[in-house]
């Protein structure tokens, strides 16, 4: 390739189709697939691309552009993540750029707005930086910070590869601070000066209740470091207190840093004993990799998977290798990561989307570095995000409670299934797949039975306790005699009452956040809704405003009527409504919330896990988040006060999702030493899911619903892709969505189904309508694939189009 002139074809981290030609000129010629380079895109943005091949052949048809620079030496993405790029691109019918956008941390990728500022730590000594360089360097000096495309106006896009220097230097930070050195901060531990008499502070109590304190934890916890911040958190102590102790040399103050992502552990704990069913399922599941590469581990809530998977993992880990541990919900992480580290200590990282990019970009250098990397990790727990960093040696893939819809990126594309792409992920690395779960998704089960998976069974659960007894009140007999106390029934407040009385916890749930639901008109049913969208605005008491759910818009709470100037009442009721009600009901009880609105900062779930986990905390309110896995000793009750909306959704999942909310969340209940109870309030108590739900009945359940799904031509008998048609001007869209079905219909006939109006018709100002394709299995999709895109291409072309959006959802579950 030298003698010739070498052309690379990159991909850009835009919503774009395909990759796009750079001339690379002979100072770069050492260039590698997956490094990271300096382009100019358009006339004059600039953005680091991810160098996806490299060739000879010169386009004929447009003006050809050199690169600017080669922001690092070093291969950012590999050869396999390159790869998986491409299948998820294909697969999910994204643009690659969008995968890219997906699969690095932020501050990994770089434009023409990008922020430069000097490091906070530069000492402000320029005769180490070159005269070149220090026109730069005073220029954001004398600004403060300055956005990367005001530098090229000053001087020209030559100055990127003295910007790289800089970056590399540690002078300059670069947006969310992108280095690739990993970002450090200063801690100060406080340690006892053992030669000092501590009777000298009778006459300081504050001091002395502090030296108490940390002779008694010293005690139980010898080889603990306390820092100052965990001090402060802990005690009634105060920083003048410390220093107080400081200066008079009865405690030290020592500095390390310490990596922002975990603490060192000193010592691990030994793995538990497995017991006969735990330890057969053990033998069973690493027999059947050598079968198939994947394996359902169907086990009923309770039954120890999750010791399974730590046995499973340290074999892995001993040979060398990588384990991701998948998991939906960042809720559940903050239980099995005390597990993990347990065990593997620093050997666990952490990934998920409440990271700041700081914290994403370290994780994702360390799991690429090599051996001598002492933050190399040998086990990723994390969520769906966490199947695009750059793995070397994987060998297993976890996948906890696959059947779980967090699983699916529904917000942006490209809209994949994490449990879906972990299985091609693992084709490339030649590694094993686990699915767990208590009531795995049909799909998964269908695999078994078609024998593409294998299958491990833990019908029991840990310590032999029964499962627990589930009891279906109904609640219409319950307001017909008037029974009911707000929405709680008679039977639910003596269940509540009693488990209160024998020292055990409650827990909640109700899938619906806020207050009420619905503020109407007691006159003419007016009520609230959103400017934006097509929904009402849901009531949160707490803040005293109407919020929409779907774009965040709020007003305050109105008492009358906007059309007849009546009063409004609240209808409905969600999570904040219950903890209102059950604080009347039982007001010297301790409750907490657990949804959304209580968990929007960074350590909120831990927070609640811990206070509830520690016997802080009597009953645990919250929407599904709490039914996904979370591990209790003390909950003996459980309590479901909505049943009847997840069963009411027009979708056809609806029993099949219904089913395993309520068998999960009443797992929750009596998993040590004792049998649990559940009670479900519903107005429907002959409602065949109901009722499989009470009767543990999964197979019952995958029976019927196998059945439909057959008839009606639905997953996993037929593919399915959504396309979703978006325009500002509603009768406008009816045209175009028409149209486009029309066309559709004229290579796919009835397999086409709409265009539809969704039950939200209207999302941020954006009108919607679907159109469904159901393709049979087979060696078809991939035809239809390209036929859909094609024609979503020649449309998207036409002016009457250009102002719609076309977003396609394949597998829309």
């Amino acid at each position: 390739m030298n003698s010739k002139e070498i052309y690379v074809e990159v991909v850009l981290p835009l919503p774009l189709k395909g990759t796009f030609t750079y001339r690379v000129p002979y100072q770069f010629n050492e260039i590698k697939i997956g490094q990271r380079v300096v382009v100019q895109f358009g006339i004059r943005k600039v953005y680091t691309a991810i160098v996806i091949e490299i060739h000879n052949q010169k386009p004929d048809n447009y003006k050809i552009k050199d690169i600017i620079s080669i922001f690092n030496e070093d291969v950012l993405v590999s050869s396999e993540q390159l790869i998986f790029w491409k299948w998820i691109s294909n697969y999910y019918m994204s643009n690659i750029g969008d995968v890219m956008n997906m699969s690095l941390p932020s501050s990994l990728k770089l434009t023409s707005e990008s922020k430069l500022k000097i490091h906070s730590e530069f000492d402000g000594d320029l005769e180490l930086i070159t005269s070149k360089e220090m026109p730069i360097i005073e220029l954001i000096l004398e600004k403060n910070e300055i956005i990367l495309q005001d530098l090229y106006d000053f001087f020209d896009y030559s100055v990127f590869s003295i910007i790289n220097e800089l970056i590399r230097k540690e002078i300059i930070n670069v947006e969310e601070k992108l280095k690739d050195k990993y970002k450090i901060k200063t801690l100060l531990f406080v340690s006892l000066n053992k030669d000092i008499e501590y009777d000298i502070l009778s006459n300081a109590p504050k001091q002395r209740d502090l030296i108490q304190f940390l002779k008694k934890q010293n005690q139980n916890f010898p080889k603990k470091k306390w820092s100052v911040l965990e001090l402060l958190n802990k005690t009634n102590t105060s920083r003048s207190v410390i220093n107080s102790l400081q200066k008079k040399n009865i405690i030290n103050l020592n500095r390390r840093q310490v990596s922002r992502l975990m603490q060192s552990i000193d010592s691990y704990v030994e793995l538990n004993s497995l017991n006969n069913d735990q330890k057969k399922a053990l033998i069973q599941i690493k027999s059947s990799f050598a079968q198939k590469k994947v394996c359902l581990l169907h086990g009923v809530t309770s039954s120890g998977k999750t010791e399974i998977y730590i046995h499973l993992i340290q074999e892995h880990i001993n040979n060398g290798n990588q384990v991701l541990y998948l998991l939906p919900e960042i809720s559940l992480s903050t239980q099995i990561i005390n597990r993990l580290r347990k065990h593997f200590g620093n050997k666990v990282g952490i990934y998920h989307s409440r990271m700041n990019n700081n914290e994403r970009v370290e994780i994702y250098n360390a799991v690429k570095e090599n051996d001598h990397n002492r933050f190399k990790y040998s086990i990723i727990l994390g969520t769906r995000s966490s199947i695009f960093l750059p793995f070397k040696n994987l060998s297993l893939i976890i996948v906890d409670e696959e059947h779980d819809s967090s699983f699916k990126q529904t917000q942006k594309d490209p809209r994949y299934h994490a449990r879906d792409a972990s299985i091609y992920l693992s084709k490339l690395h030649n590694s094993n797949v686990l699915l767990g779960s208590a009531t795995p998704s049909l799909e998964s089960n269908y695999n078994v039975e078609v024998k593409k998976y294998e299958i491990v069974k833990l019908n029991n659960r840990f310590l032999d306790i029964d499962l627990p007894k589930i009891e279906l009140v109904d609640i219409k007999k319950e307001y017909q005699k008037k029974r009911m106390k707000f929405h709680f029934s008679e039977k639910l407040i003596d269940s509540i009452a009693e488990t209160l009385k024998n020292k055990k916890q409650v827990i909640l749930f109700q899938n619906r956040r806020g207050f009420a639901p619905i503020l109407e008109c007691i006159s003419c049913n007016w009520n609230p809704k959103c400017k934006d969208c097509d929904v009402s605005l849901t009531f949160h008491k707490q803040r005293n405003i109407l919020i929409c759910h779907y774009c965040g818009y709020f007003i305050d709470k109105i008492s009358s009527c906007k059309l007849c100037n009546d009063s409004v009442i609240d209808k409905g009721f969600g999570t904040e409504r219950i903890e209102e009600e059950l604080n009347s009901l039982f007001p010297e009880t301790k409750s907490i919330r657990m949804d959304y609105d209580t968990t929007r900062k960074k350590d909120s779930y831990q927070e609640i896990i811990d206070k509830f986990q520690s016997g802080e905390i009597d009953i645990l309110i919250g929407t599904q988040m709490i039914s996904k896995g979370l591990d209790f000793d003390n909950v003996q009750l459980v309590g479901v006060l909505g049943a009847d909306n997840m069963l009411k959704y027009p979708d056809f999942r609806s029993n099949e999702r219904a089913f395993q909310i309520l068998s999960q969340v009443s797992g929750r209940a009596g998993r040590k030493n004792y049998r649990g109870k559940v009670i479900i309030q519903t107005f429907d108590t002959k409602h065949k899911t109901l009722n499989q739900v009470k009767n543990h009945a999964y197979d019952q359940m995958y029976l019927d619903q196998i059945n439909e799904r057959k008839l009606f031509k639905y997953p996993p008998f037929y593919k399915i892709i959504s396309i979703n048609i978006q325009h500002k001007q509603e009768k406008k869209l009816d045209l175009l969505s028409n149209q486009l079905s029309t066309i559709l219909k004229s290579s796919f006939g009835d397999r086409v189904l709409g265009p539809q109006i969704p039950i939200i018709s209207k999302i941020r100002r954006y009108y919607h309508q679907n159109i469904l394709i159901k393709i049979e299995q087979g060696d078809s999709i991939h035809n239809a694939k390209s036929i859909i895109n094609k024609i979503i291409t020649i449309c998207k072309k036409q002016g009457a189009f250009k102002s719609s959006r076309i977003i396609l959802d394949v597998d829309p579950y």
